[in-house]
C-alpha cells in the first residue's frame, strides 16, 4: 500500500552544481516518489515546487518569486533580480542529465559583462546605460535546454522587453565558464517587433546577428553588422546551427 512520508531534508543533489536546501514537503510512495516541497536553491533564493516519478528518474518543477535570485544562487546567471519562474526538469537517464524549460517574468538585469559586451558591440548606449544603472527590464523570457553535470545547451532562448530583445542558443560550460553562444539582438524590441511574426520569438523584424565566447565574466563577442540589412523572415537562410553537446 501507498505511503505517505513527510521529508525534511539538509540537501538534495539536483546536479553537482545545483541542490536543493533545507527542503521539507509531504509525499507518497503510490507510483514511486511524488509530492511538493519548499526548499532553496544552494542555500540562497526561497522555491517551491513538486516531484513526480517518471520512466527515466524523478521529475522536477520548480517555481519562484524570485527568478533573479535562483538564477544567481545556481551561479549560472548572477545579474538578475526579482520576476516569477517556472522550471521543469525531465531525466534523460544518466545521472544529473535532463531536458529542460524554463519560463521567467519581470526579471531586472543589471550590469551583466555578457549583455554589456553585446550592447557595446552594436553601440547601442542608451539602453548600455540602463543596463548598468536600474537595469533593463524584461517582460518575459524561456529556453528550451539540456543539463548536465558539466554544461548548458540552450536548444532555444529568448527574453523580450520594451528596450530590448534576445535570441540565444549553444552551449555554457558551468565548470569553465565558457561561452559558446550565438543568436540575434534587436534593439529596441516593441518598435522592432511589430514584424517579429515572422520571426524567432526574442528576434525583431531587423536585429544584429552575434556570436558569444570567451568567460561568462569577460566574454568575446563577434558581430555581423550587415545582418541588420537582412530582415528577419530571411534570417534562417543564413543562420548557422547552433553549438550543441556530444553524448546523450
Amino acid at each position: 500500500a501507498p505511503v505517505t512520508v513527510r521529508v525534511q531534508l539538509d540537501r538534495l543533489l539536483v546536479t553537482e552544481k545545483i541542490a536543493l536546501t533545507g527542503l521539507g514537503g509531504v509525499f507518497d510512495t503510490k507510483g514511486g516518489f511524488r509530492g511538493d516541497f519548499a526548499a532553496r536553491v544552494n542555500g540562497g533564493a526561497v522555491v517551491r515546487g513538486a516531484l513526480a516519478p517518471v520512466a527515466q528518474g524523478t521529475a522536477v518543477r520548480i517555481l519562484s518569486d524570485d527568478a533573479g535570485g535562483v538564477m544567481a544562487s545556481t551561479g549560472i546567471f548572477p545579474d538578475a533580480r526579482g520576476g516569477s519562474l517556472d522550471l521543469n526538469l525531465l531525466p534523460t537517464g544518466p545521472k544529473g542529465h535532463y531536458n529542460g524549460h524554463a519560463s521567467a517574468s519581470d526579471v531586472r538585469v543589471q550590469n551583466a559583462p555578457v549583455l554589456a559586451a553585446l550592447l557595446s558591440a552594436i553601440s547601442v548606449v542608451g539602453i548600455l546605460e540602463q543596463l548598468n544603472g536600474d537595469g533593463l527590464v524584461f517582460n518575459q523570457a524561456e529556453a528550451d535546454f539540456r543539463l548536465t553535470p558539466a554544461a548548458i545547451e540552450i536548444t532555444r532562448g529568448s527574453a523580450v522587453g520594451a528596450s530590448l530583445g534576445v535570441s540565444v542558443a549553444g552551449i555554457y560550460d558551468v565548470v569553465g565558464k565558457r561561452l559558446d553562444m550565438q543568436g540575434v539582438i534587436s534593439p529596441i524590441y516593441l518598435l522592432n517587433g511589430i514584424g517579429a511574426v515572422l520571426t524567432r520569438r526574442g528576434e525583431g523584424l531587423f536585429g544584429f546577428n552575434y556570436k558569444l565566447g570567451g568567460s561568462s565574466d569577460r566574454p568575446s563577442v563577434t558581430v555581423n553588422p550587415l545582418s541588420i540589412l537582412t530582415p528577419g523572415m530571411f534570417r534562417e537562410i543564413f543562420r548557422a546551427p547552433a553549438p550543441v553537446l556530444e553524448g546523450p
